[in-house]
């Protein structure tokens, strides 16, 4: 089979890999992207990588052809709305290809458009809750008058959704997605997420340093928030929550990775969290970290005792991942979606619902339990083992063989019916 891949950005990404495990399953693959190393958008650049074909053009460069388009049509579509339609048709029209996978809802604009045009296979996979008219009530949360149709409008003419997770697919049928057309394929944890050496070793040097850092005490116990400082992610929840648990456990302290954003209709959200700790009288016990670089991180999550994902959503969340391949579980709420294969072997906590004395009670749950009577080592195997490369490439193959058989099948059954 003959499987093109469109993502925004492939390297150091998952979208790479996996079109890579493709290859080695037997498939031909050809991957469209845009990345800033490419030289024009004018013209493709094309380069092979362990057997996959990458066909790629400029990030942000306009197609000198199309700037006048573009220009006129920025203030609705984005900058070059027209560049990439034209680039992602050139590049389904020279592949060819038995099925196309669309990495992201807004990229399934252009194949959307393009279907009209010619006769293609596609797939697209919803990375997101945003924007399909369900409501969580969570402070700025988003919504558009037109982007809420468009994005529905999508998901119904591509011939499958792929969800990554159950979260997304429950999401998604409530937002009206016919639940025949879903599939759900999780993602997998990349190589540069995994502790090289002896883990123990890592999660010690890990400890001295973070706590060292901070200033932290030796005996603390240590809890690690690591997002987007954005309200859906829900830290108010874990805010609350330590300051419930925090009246049998004074050694509790808390570090928030992650820079300030402002808010719609709340303005500064660290500000935000930095009044709530105030009022619960843990303002002393939290730890404002700030942006941490992307290769520090690992250091927090090993360091710490728990890791905490206390969203309103989150459709996989790579964070709660990365915690349990360096031996730290998570404790989250029931609509974090990674949650259902972590739950499954033990490296995550599950509190349903958003009350802070449900999510004290599981985080003093598992700073009894620790990491388990496998050890951080077990917790971060079995991660491995459930959310690995090869388990979910076969996933996404078989995946991509249904969606096309289904569409072949409808195409030869309203043939008939025209007959």
């Amino acid at each position: 089979m003959k499987i093109g891949i469109v993502a925004t950005s492939v390297w150091r990404s998952p979208h790479l890999e996996m079109a890579k495990a493709l290859v080695r399953r037997g498939h031909q693959v050809a991957v469209y992207t845009e990345d800033a190393r490419v030289p024009t958008s004018a013209r493709f650049t094309r380069l092979q990588e362990d057997g996959v074909e990458i066909i790629a053009i400029h990030n942000e460069r306009r197609n000198p052809w199309l700037w006048l388009p573009d220009k006129l049509l920025k203030p609705l579509l984005g900058r070059r709305f027209m560049t990439t339609l034209y680039a992602i048709y050139r590049y389904i029209r020279e592949t060819r290809c038995d099925v196309y996978a669309i990495e992201g809802d807004w990229l399934g604009v252009f194949p959307a458009l393009l279907s009209y045009l010619m006769p293609f296979r596609w797939v697209v996979t919803v990375h997101d809750h945003e924007l399909l008219g369900v409501k969580l009530d969570y402070p700025g949360e988003p919504s558009s008058w037109w982007r809420e149709p468009v994005k529905r409008w999508v998901l119904r003419r591509t011939d499958g959704v792929r969800a990554n997770s159950w979260v997304t697919r429950d999401v998604l049928v409530r937002g009206g997605i016919s639940p025949e057309t879903i599939t759900v394929v999780p993602l997998h944890y990349t190589d540069r997420m995994c502790i090289e050496g002896d883990l123990d070793v890592f999660r010690d040097e890990s400890r001295r340093d973070i706590l060292q850092r901070h200033g932290l005490p030796d005996d603390c116990e240590l809890l690690v928030a690591a997002c987007r400082l954005t309200p859906f992610k829900g830290l108010d929840l874990a805010l609350r929550a330590i300051a419930i648990a925090h009246r049998e456990r004074a050694r509790i302290r808390l570090i928030i990775c992650g820079g300030d954003r402002i808010v719609e209709g709340v303005g500064s959200y660290r500000a935000f969290l930095e009044r709530i700790a105030t009022e619960s009288g843990i303002l002393a016990s939290v730890v404002f970290a700030g942006n941490i670089p992307p290769g520090d991180v690992k250091r927090y999550y090993a360091a710490a005792d728990l890791h905490l994902v206390p969203s309103y959503i989150d459709t996989f969340n790579y964070s709660a991942v990365e915690a349990a391949l360096t031996g730290t579980r998570t404790v989250m709420t029931d609509l974090v979606g990674c949650g259902y294969w972590l739950g499954k072997i033990g490296a995550a906590l599950i509190v349903e619902g958003r009350d802070p004395e449900r999510f004290a009670s599981a985080i003093a749950q598992g700073l009894r339990l620790g990491p388990g009577p496998a050890g951080p080592l077990g917790v971060a195997t079995r991660t491995r083992e459930e959310l690995g490369l090869a388990r979910t490439a076969g996933e996404f193959e078989a995946m991509l063989v249904h969606n096309l058989r289904r569409a072949q099948a409808s195409q030869v059954a309203a043939g008939r019916d025209g007959n």
